[in-house]
């Protein structure tokens, strides 16, 4: 999974060919795929793309945008046609991943070698009255002292 959420305004395209219930690639319409964030592999970047076609609607996560071509992660196996709407779109899982102000974790000692509740978690060692955040992993970066 990626660290960072990626967004942009108004992102929206139709798929240019038909992507089956098992492909993890599709290209976009000629020249709309420049309104979505550029993410590539390993960069530990995402955003999140909503496919419509009728009544049926799937979350995917993409992980990879060159040019008017996608990869992604499924969840579920629909088949989109030619033509299918395709959103970024803020949703609930998303959301989830923000820290909430006045909420955060506490651990008596460094945190590096836990595991993180969300990317990005911030967490005050309280022994140290020290701030750390999770930049990958299990591994967290001294932010600040207080």
């Amino acid at each position: 999974m990626a660290d960072e959420y990626q967004f942009s305004n108004n992102a929206e395209t139709t798929l240019a060919a038909d992507m089956g219930g098992g492909d993890t690639t599709f290209t976009a319409k000629t020249g709309e795929a420049a309104l979505f964030p550029s993410v590539g592999a390993g960069d530990g970047k995402c955003f999140m793309v909503l496919f419509v076609e009728g009544s049926t609607q799937e979350w995917m996560i993409c992980t990879v945008r060159v040019g008017d071509d996608f990869t992604v992660t499924r969840s579920d196996s629909n088949s989109f046609g030619a033509g299918a709407h395709i959103y970024l779109r803020l949703n609930a899982t998303i959301l989830a991943t923000f820290l909430q102000k006045g909420v955060y974790r506490t651990n008596g000692g460094d945190p590096n070698g836990l595991v993180a509740d969300y990317a990005g978690e911030e967490m005050l060692d309280t022994d140290n009255d020290i701030w750390y955040k999770q930049t990958s992993g299990t591994t967290w970066k001294k932010m600040s002292s207080t």
